[in-house]
């Protein structure tokens, strides 16, 4: 058996997330289904992030053990060739019986764009067309976000669930937010070891309430940071303008 690494970009908004669940369309499915369709041989791929149904990737990394005698190069050919198009997989690589994804990542990348008007119809699937852009107060936008910033217990910010880690204590190395002139695009990008379900796109939509709403202040969002609790109201921002954008591992790894 030789095991593979392999890093996948792949527009989510037909899929119900990564993760495999029956009777639903999902991203590690597809990759399974068109592997034992090309190859005659079933695999289990296993991810490194979990991203949610909607929810697109431009560097999500996978690995895979087959009994395939056979070229990565060619592999690749054969398999991308037998994926829809909006699945591809970028590279593929051996790797050793002991990497596991989940394990030694130094850093996850990802980015959340807000289209600041009616977007492109090209670009329209991959950023959220939020209503009320226009009511924003993006100097108070920027304060909100480097809330986040450092080691905090994002309860308030997440999905909690059984097979959850029990600690919801996360750090966020750094948030930055920028225009993309071009497309007329908000890009917030924000990086850290790891994230909990949900987590970054309440914390995009929590900041965007504090930011256009009057009732609302920056010190209720540092009273919701402070004092964790899953009962929120705030807006949880739509799937569509999440991507996972890089993972980093560990030098060892």
């Amino acid at each position: 058996m030789k095991k593979f690494k392999i890093i996948i970009s792949y527009d989510g908004t037909d899929y119900e997330g990564w993760q495999s669940q029956p009777h639903k369309k999902t991203i590690a499915d597809t990759l399974e289904k068109t592997y034992k369709k090309s190859f005659g041989e079933a695999i289990k791929i296993l991810g490194a992030s979990r991203t949610d149904s909607g929810v697109h990737a431009q560097g999500q990394i996978a690995t895979f053990s087959t009994r395939l005698i056979m070229e990565p190069n060619k592999i690749l050919f054969i398999w991308n060739n037998a994926l829809p198009k909006d699945i591809l997989i970028v590279s593929i690589e051996e790797t050793s019986e002991n990497f596991n994804p989940l394990f030694g990542v130094k850093e996850k990348t990802y980015f959340y764009n807000i289209f600041l008007s009616n977007p492109n119809p090209f670009i329209a699937r991959f950023g959220w067309n939020y209503p009320y852009i226009n009511n924003v107060n993006f100097e108070i936008l920027e304060k909100a976000l480097n809330l986040y910033i450092g080691e905090h217990d994002f309860r308030s910010f997440c999905k909690i669930e059984a097979d959850d880690p029990k600690s919801t204590i996360r750090t966020i190395n750094s948030i930055t937010m920028q225009k993309l002139s071009n497309e007329n695009i908000l890009q917030i990008t924000i990086k850290g070891k790891s994230f909990l379900r949900f987590q970054i796109r309440r914390m995009i939509g929590y900041a965007l309430d504090i930011a256009r709403r009057k009732d609302l202040s920056i010190n209720d969002l540092k009273s919701i940071i402070e004092n964790p609790s899953p009962i929120q109201s705030l807006t949880k921002a739509e799937s569509c303008g999440l991507c996972l954008k890089e993972i980093i591992y560990e030098e060892n790894k």
